[in-house]
């Protein structure tokens, strides 16, 4: 019967395990998935894109302007006397009533611009620059959402990291609080130890609540930038340390936010000269020909051709104003690049020590869960020689269980503090970037 029982109880423990696996397979999201999915699915990323399409319109629309403009037209001339108004054809052959009242004509109007100013090419040269930099905000856009969801994702690995810890001392102080209840009955314990025990179990439970509303925080936001109602994944928990990134210098200028003021300095500039070609002459090609119903409904047609040359005097300086506006707004984009070129010059210092503490506190706490284990295992002996109470045997393993937090904390931080570097000078998370590199060697 004993045998049934074992049995039953293994198959049971081979299902779950199978289960287990299968849910992690069917369910589970690495961190280079979701940064994929938070990717196509964010509204803010949508939004910069969408950015980015109403500039590249624009800048085909001034491109348009080199090549002018031609519409089509009906008009309709009503005369209220036979004068001879508009001659159709030559020689004027003059009737009582050479026209009809009601003139009907249809046809084309044109118009050439020159660009001898250069006020189009400064145009489109302004779109243009506006392009890239819609272009470099989209990336930076892109590139803040990533590292907000990768440092979500490493939170939630510590987090559950803890969760695991604190499960593991609520288990053991389950199990000594059941042998403090049978030492309590055979008279060889103070019933004071196994009250210690159940507060020191409801402090620890007390703990794993907090951090289970710590995870669904953290599940909730990385559910909004996924763009998702929820996000129940299992987490695959953090077990090596981050790998270091390829040429560690002071890359800052490759920055997209960096990238996007340098092209509205360069928009800024093409808007001065545009300011300044329109104070100079501008030359414009001008035709038309149109069909004309005539008296006798014969018709005929009648086109013209000119070249028109406008030359500035006075507009009450409105287009110096314009010129100074212009050159207003670049000095802006100026002072702003300079001031975020001395922020991002602060944040790689400060990534790079945070970077170098985390290193030093993970291996730190390497040391100290082995010296920890080490006086677990000790405290184990005594107490099972009977040397040694519960009590100390708790504080043991609740010690252990703190340097294996630490440790997971520690490690959770070099993750963050690997990510904050990469986003220091312009990079991807290194889940996503690692995910990059398998997508290219496949293709290769």
């Amino acid at each position: 019967m004993y045998f049934i029982s074992l049995k039953i109880r293994y198959f049971s423990l081979f299902v779950s395990a199978l289960f287990l696996c299968f849910a992690i397979n069917a369910d589970s999201k690495n961190l280079g998935e979701i940064l994929a999915q938070v990717e196509q699915h964010t509204p803010a990323l949508k939004a910069a894109r969408a950015r980015t399409e109403v500039w590249k319109a624009a800048k085909q629309q001034a491109k348009s302007r080199y090549f002018g403009e031609i519409d089509a037209l009906v008009r309709n001339n009503n005369y209220d006397s036979g004068r001879l108004i508009n001659p159709i054809t030559y020689p004027v052959n003059l009737q009582p009533k050479l026209f009809d009242d009601n003139q009907i004509g249809y046809g084309l109007n044109a118009r050439l611009p020159l660009d001898i100013n250069g006020r189009i090419t400064a145009g489109v040269d302004s779109a243009g620059k506006q392009l890239d930099a819609a272009r470099a905000q989209e990336n930076d856009v892109g590139l803040q959402l990533l590292h907000d969801t990768a440092h979500l994702y490493h939170s939630l690995a510590g987090v559950k990291a803890l969760e695991s810890a604190l499960q593991k001392q609520i288990d053991a102080l389950t199990g000594h609080i059941k042998v403090a209840a049978v030492s309590i009955e055979a008279g060889r314990t103070a019933r004071v130890e196994k009250l210690r025990l159940i507060a020191d179990k409801e402090a620890v439970k007390g703990k794993l609540a907090m951090l289970i509303g710590q995870e669904q925080e953290l599940r909730a936001k990385i559910a909004a930038l996924m763009g998702t109602k929820s996000f129940f994944d299992i987490v695959i928990p953090i077990n090596d340390p981050p790998e270091k990134t390829d040429e560690r210098v002071d890359g800052t200028m490759n920055r997209p936010d960096i990238q996007t003021v340098k092209s509205r300095i360069e928009a800024a500039d093409a808007d001065i000269r545009g300011a300044v070609a329109s104070r100079f002459p501008e030359l414009n090609i001008d035709g038309s020909w149109i069909r004309n119903q005539g008296f006798n409904g014969e018709g005929d047609n009648t086109w013209t051709l000119s070249v028109q040359l406008l030359l500035p005097l006075w507009d009450g300086s409105g287009r110096r104003s314009a010129v100074a506006q212009a050159q207003a707004a670049r000095n802006i984009n100026r002072h702003q690049l300079a001031a975020l070129q001395n922020q991002a010059r602060a944040e790689l210092v400060a990534a790079k020590a945070d970077w170098q503490a985390a290193e030093i506190s993970y291996r730190a706490t390497i040391a100290s869960v082995n010296a920890a284990r080490e006086t677990a295992r000790i405290q184990t002996d005594r107490f099972a020689e009977g040397r040694l109470s519960a009590a100390d045997l708790v504080d043991a393993e609740a010690a252990l269980s703190g340097a294996r937090s630490s440790r997971a904390l520690a490690l959770t931080h070099w993750w963050q503090a690997e990510d904050r570097f990469r986003h220091a000078i312009g990079l991807e998370p290194y889940a996503y970037q690692k995910k990059n590199n398998i997508i290219k060697k496949n293709d290769s």
